[in-house]
């Protein structure tokens, strides 16, 4: 799909090198920039590597044509100002004012390239009076409000095993470049793209700030919070293994009911089911006489929203990731062969 567009990336750890990625996985022609005196962080963090760098750095980085350019140097910067030239975007994710400090800002480029997409993927944006401050995904999460939403049975907020602020940020920085490039195609006029890691998290809200406004508890009402609802929430079954139940239409949980042999716990109201009113305890006692996989065979092929909540090293043996061709292999620049997520949509 993006073939022949020409990307230069200054991006290191993991939101811009995500989102570069997926711009080469979509077919762009990704020349990563790496300074002497600045090397991608990703390379080095970790306790194990492969070939010289983390296996997250061959993962986002090896669909990628790497260079490294000393851009505070006179012939460096000569050698870069070339590449730039004839590229159709630039993202960058330094702090606000460090592309500029090395005369590489939006300002100067686009006198070199003034139909260019210079995207600026940054923690808070670019002309704020957070600006300037140093953040990673947590603390995004944190000015977001997300991070209020994850908590335990004490109220303790739960740091994620994964990072919303970064990989949404990575979805942000693609769709918002793709948009510009788009503009560029049809008034072949640049742009100057602000992506800020804090605000590509905010949509994570969207469901419990609509009872905010409404002057409702999201805490109480939000059924799809896995926390009120009987049939939207996580069930351990006899082998520790845990299923997803999320059959928020009455008609997949009357279903699943029926399957169970539970026509008393069929219900007409959504308020029916909420955990205040419901014996729950019940339902979790039930889960908890079979395995995971005994549970899924029983309602293979039926309505009713349930799936096994799959453990990381389960995932390239699964029936469901075997199916969708999830995996890719790649090979290092030495040969050796890892395994990465493929582009997460098809196109015929």
């Amino acid at each position: 799909m993006l073939q022949g567009i020409k990307i230069i990336d200054f991006t290191r750890l993991l939101p811009g090198p995500l989102a570069t990625h997926l711009l080469a996985q979509m077919g762009a022609e990704v020349i990563k920039i790496e300074s002497p005196k600045r090397i991608d962080y990703a390379r080095k963090m970790g306790i194990k590597f492969i070939d010289g760098a983390n296996p997250i750095f061959h993962q986002l980085n090896h669909n990628k044509t790497l260079k490294t350019i000393d851009y505070e140097d006179e012939i460096g910067k000569g050698e870069l100002i070339e590449l730039i030239s004839g590229a159709d975007a630039l993202i960058e994710q330094f702090r606000p004012g460090a592309m500029d400090a090395w005369g590489l800002g939006y300002d100067e480029i686009k006198k070199i390239n003034p139909s260019i997409v210079y995207v600026s993927l940054t923690g808070y944006g670019m002309n704020n009076d957070f600006s300037k401050e140093a953040g990673h995904d947590f603390n995004y999460l944190a000015y977001s409000g997300v991070m209020s939403l994850i908590k335990d049975e004490n109220g303790r907020p739960i740091v994620p095993d994964t990072q919303f602020a970064d990989i949404g940020g990575a979805y942000m920085a693609v769709m918002a470049l793709q948009g510009a490039l788009i503009k560029k195609l049809k008034t072949n006029k640049g742009s100057h793209v602000d992506v800020a890691l804090s605000d590509a998290v905010m949509p994570f809200l969207t469901v419990p700030y609509s009872f905010l406004s409404l002057d409702l508890d999201y805490r109480l009402f939000n059924v799809i919070n896995g926390k009120t609802a009987v049939n939207y929430s996580p069930y351990q079954c006899s082998d520790g293994k845990w299923l997803s139940v999320a059959a928020l239409e009455l008609k997949f949980w009357n279903r699943l009911c029926e399957i169970l042999e539970k026509p008393d716990w069929q219900k007409q109201y959504q308020m029916e089911l909420m955990n205040h009113v419901f014996p729950k305890n019940e339902v979790i006692k039930l889960f908890e006489t079979k395995t995971r996989d005994q549970w899924v065979e029983l309602f293979s092929g039926e309505d009713v929203c349930l799936a096994p909540i799959l453990e990381i090293e389960e995932l390239e043996n699964s029936a469901f990731h075997k199916n969708k061709n999830t995996f890719e292999e790649f090979e290092t620049a030495q040969g050796t062969k890892l395994k990465t997520v493929r582009l997460p949509f098809k196109v015929k």
